[in-house]
């Protein structure tokens, strides 16, 4: 008789699962990016996409990982559930990391971010794809990642919450120089002038060096993802008012979702960003 059919949101009866070295990679990475869906994680992973579906399949029936129920709510795509970290996987990760601590802030954080999923799914996106694009330019690497909660901390002054927490910051190694860089995901949920305002506060950071002591930077750019080519443009026009001479500064660069994936990453690294400046694109690795 034939087994009965899992269902994709609820636990049944699985077969006895001893982890594998590419389990735990799979494990890691979702608690590193705090939510990742299938075509993310095969993509990060060798081996065939059926096999790593199944793998994961197990991890989520064994209580390794979690697929979010938010994810239905949010109309994502049926073909590709989203993963986060649930308790055994916490329980195998703390078991072998030095900062326990904050394996387990991380699930806190991803609790209270869920019901953005969506957007968090549009960080992972970009993340994902830069590594992907980075495998092909091999003169750059990824130097440092800090998203979350994680970067909120590392950005607190006296003890005092930052004005403004990016959604991440990230530094690129290009031969013999460090890039840094801010990330911005817009959804299209805020208005311009709210997003302008945040831009603002860039500009006070760039110009009071205020990251020098947080981060150890003096120098960065802002990146900002969007979801379509029409949203693009319009922050980019908008960002002219960013900076305090009106004029539109090179520290903002912008590219829609649709211009890059993870069939097509290396558009990340190519010379297709925005700027409000003026209207040649430009390279975040220029």
């Amino acid at each position: 008789m034939s087994k009965p059919r899992l269902k994709k949101f609820v636990r049944g009866e699985a077969d006895p699962l001893k982890l594998t070295p590419r389990d735990l990679a799979l494990i890691r990475d979702v608690a590193e990016f705090r939510f990742l869906n299938t075509e993310q994680l095969v993509s990060l992973h060798e081996g065939s996409d059926r096999n790593i579906s199944n793998r994961l399949s197990l991890l989520f029936q064994h209580g390794y990982l979690d697929r979010p129920l938010v994810q239905k709510a949010a109309h994502l795509s049926s073909s590709h559930l989203v993963y986060s970290l649930d308790r055994k996987g916490v329980e195998v990760l703390a078991d072998s990391a030095a900062d326990r601590a904050g394996i387990f802030r991380r699930v806190l954080e991803v609790k209270k971010t869920s019901a953005l999923i969506s957007h968090a799914l549009m960080i992972s996106q970009f993340r994902v794809c830069l590594l992907l694009a980075l495998k092909n330019h091999t003169e750059t690497k990824l130097a440092r990642w800090v998203q979350g909660n994680d970067l909120k901390v590392l950005l607190r002054r006296r003890g005092e919450n930052p004005e403004l927490v990016p959604d991440a910051f990230f530094t690129l190694e290009d031969k013999d120089d460090l890039l840094h860089f801010f990330l911005e995901t817009d959804r299209s949920t805020e208005t311009q002038e709210r997003f302008v305002s945040k831009l603002r506060v860039y500009w006070k950071w760039w110009g009071e060096e205020r990251c020098k002591a947080s981060l150890g930077i003096t120098r960065f750019r802002v990146l900002t993802i969007t979801p379509n080519e029409a949203r693009c443009d319009n922050l980019c026009r908008a960002s002219k008012d960013a900076d305090t001479r009106k004029q539109g500064s090179a520290m903002y660069l912008f590219l829609p979702e649709t211009k890059y994936g993870i069939a097509m990453p290396d558009e990340i690294l190519r010379i297709a960003w925005k700027c409000p400046k003026d209207e040649v694109l430009r390279s975040i690795i220029e």
